[in-house]
């Protein structure tokens, strides 16, 4: 983690207090899909599936002796995987792939980075690596360079596009900023499942790491994902863990506490 120099040293502390209870990832409760969940050996990975060709992949860190976890998605589909979000560093992204291999045996066609910090991004030079293509927005791919990662692939328009990888449709969204200027959220229309790092689990009671959050902005980019997505039925955070439409007023709630 050496590489990540602004802005880290100074969260330590909070970033602990933040994502200290860590609970076993459970399915929303309208997933009728029933629930499998592959570790591997170290624990420091985990792939749940929540849904038919859906899965939570779910890696660990260790910040000031605590063990902290950091979701993504992997998607299978009929021409191969999607992966959204890299983990937290190189290891841990090639303990992924080598799960993903070994459980679907197909390839990662893309891979989609969803914010530049650490969590989402840390383990993109092992995709690159591996020739899997990775994209995000200009915007996202600008703040990696500045945080001296390898640049995504700038493909994403900077508000909303549509991916469709073999018979899985993949929108993406910016819809405003919040935990930081350039996160963006990703839709699963077959699933109506919303994904985003600016979201909430229930057992998060605060506001959690701000040092490049817009909190004026923050609880408007969150009426704008209820609008948007009022159709959501699962709605899979960044940490801790996943449920329903719910999480996103509970997360507008935690930032308009932050606000008085």
């Amino acid at each position: 983690m050496v590489r990540i120099k602004k802005g880290f040293l100074i969260i330590l502390t909070s970033f602990s207090l933040l994502l200290l209870n860590i609970s076993t990832p459970v399915s929303a409760k309208e997933s009728k899909t029933k629930q499998t969940v592959i570790t591997s050996k170290d624990g420091s990975v985990i792939l749940t599936k929540i849904q038919k060709d859906v899965w939570v992949h779910t890696t660990y860190t260790e910040i000031d002796g605590f063990k902290i976890a950091a979701n993504g998605l992997v998607l299978n589909n009929s021409k191969g995987i999607v992966l959204v979000d890299a983990t937290w560093d190189d290891q841990l992204a090639k303990q992924l792939l080598e799960m993903i291999q070994k459980e679907f045996q197909k390839p990662v066609k893309l891979a989609i980075i969803t914010h530049h910090k650490y969590d989402r991004i840390g383990g993109i030079q092992t995709l690159m690596d591996q020739k899997i293509k990775t994209v995000s927005t200009p915007e996202i791919a600008k703040m990696a360079k500045e945080f001296n990662y390898p640049m995504p692939e700038p493909s994403l328009d900077s508000v909303a596009s549509t991916l469709k990888v073999g018979n899985l449709k993949i929108k993406t969204y910016f819809p405003g900023e919040a935990h930081t200027s350039d996160n963006i959220t990703v839709w699963l229309p077959k699933y109506n499942l919303l994904f985003g790092d600016m979201i909430f689990a229930l057992e998060q009671q605060n506001s959690g790491i701000i040092d490049e959050a817009n909190m004026e902005a923050w609880p408007n980019t969150m009426k704008n994902l209820m609008y948007v997505y009022n159709d959501a039925k699962i709605v899979v955070p960044g940490h801790k863990t996943w449920g329903d439409f719910s999480l996103l007023q509970h997360t507008l709630d935690i930032v308009r506490k932050h606000e008085n």
